[in-house]
């Protein structure tokens, strides 16, 4: 069993939807990642806007709110020791800087 190329797992995690909409908020080079580096850019990126849906829900001390944030800086510790942790924090910068949704 051949093992896929990086451009073949982007292309099979966008067929799937994992992607979505997350292509806008993503850093413009997104063909320069690993494969691992595109899971974990894609899961803060998922993340950080289940985060922003929720806090229009939840209290800040709840719970879940509290797991949502750790879990948020678990992958982006992922990310800098992955070597983009400056996308990761491009991502942030994005979401401080994006208007609230109704």
């Amino acid at each position: 069993m051949a093992i896929p190329s990086d451009a073949q797992n982007r292309e099979e995690i966008e067929d799937r939807g994992f992607v979505e909409d997350q292509k806008s908020a993503w850093p413009a080079d997104s063909t320069g990642y690993s494969a691992v580096q595109l899971f974990f850019i894609i899961r803060l990126s998922k993340l950080i806007g289940q985060r922003r849906d929720c806090e229009r829900a939840l209290d800040t001390d709840d719970w879940r709110m509290k797991l949502l944030n750790k879990s948020i800086y678990s992958i982006y510790r992922d990310c800098v020791e992955l070597g983009i942790g400056e996308d990761a924090r491009t991502l942030f910068r994005q979401e401080k800087n994006a208007p609230a949704s109704l």
